[in-house]
C-alpha cells in the first residue's frame, strides 16, 4: 500500500483518517500524515487482491473472471473496502455468509448480487454508514 500519487493506476482504499475511526493500524511510515490522506495499492496489485478476496467470499470461478474482466477503478475500489469493513464489522463471521446472505437493503438480493449488478457503491455506503456513522 502507497501514498496517493499522480499515477493512474492508483487505486485508493480509504483515507488515514477512516482508517483510524475504524481502529485499522495505519503504517508507520504514514502515521503522521493527515486524516485526509488516501492510502491505496496500484491496480494490478488491487487486481490480484481482489480475486483472492472474491475467493474468500466463495464466489464460483467463473463469476470472478466476468466480474474482474473490465472492473472500473471505482468497482475494483469498493469491493477492496467492502472487504475491509466486513472484517471490521463482523469479525468472528466469515464474509462469504453476509455476502451470500439476502439483505433487505439490497432489495432481498444478496450482497453479491447487488455487487455484479454494478451497486458496489451502494454496497460500500451502507457499511461505511453502518461501521463510521458516516450518511446514508
Amino acid at each position: 500500500m502507497t501514498n496517493k500519487t499522480n499515477d493512474t493506476n492508483f487505486i485508493a482504499l480509504l483515507t488515514l483518517g477512516d482508517m483510524r475511526l475504524l481502529n485499522i493500524k495505519v503504517p508507520e511510515h504514514l502515521a503522521d500524515d493527515p486524516d485526509d490522506a488516501e492510502l491505496g495499492l496500484p491496480r494490478s496489485a488491487a487486481l490480484i487482491l481482489a480475486e483472492r478476496i472474491l475467493n474468500i467470499w466463495e464466489v464460483p470461478q467463473g463469476d470472478i473472471e466476468a466480474f474482474l474482466t473490465n472492473i472500473a477503478d471505482e468497482a475494483l475500489s469498493n469491493v477492496l473496502v467492502i472487504h475491509q469493513l466486513l472484517q471490521v464489522l463482523f469479525p468472528r463471521n466469515e464474509p462469504s455468509k453476509y455476502v451470500h446472505t439476502n439483505n433487505k437493503n439490497y432489495d432481498d438480493r444478496t450482497t453479491w448480487q447487488a455487487i455484479q449488478n454494478g451497486e458496489s457503491l451502494k454496497v460500500r455506503k451502507y457499511l461505511e454508514h453502518k461501521s463510521l456513522g458516516g450518511g446514508w
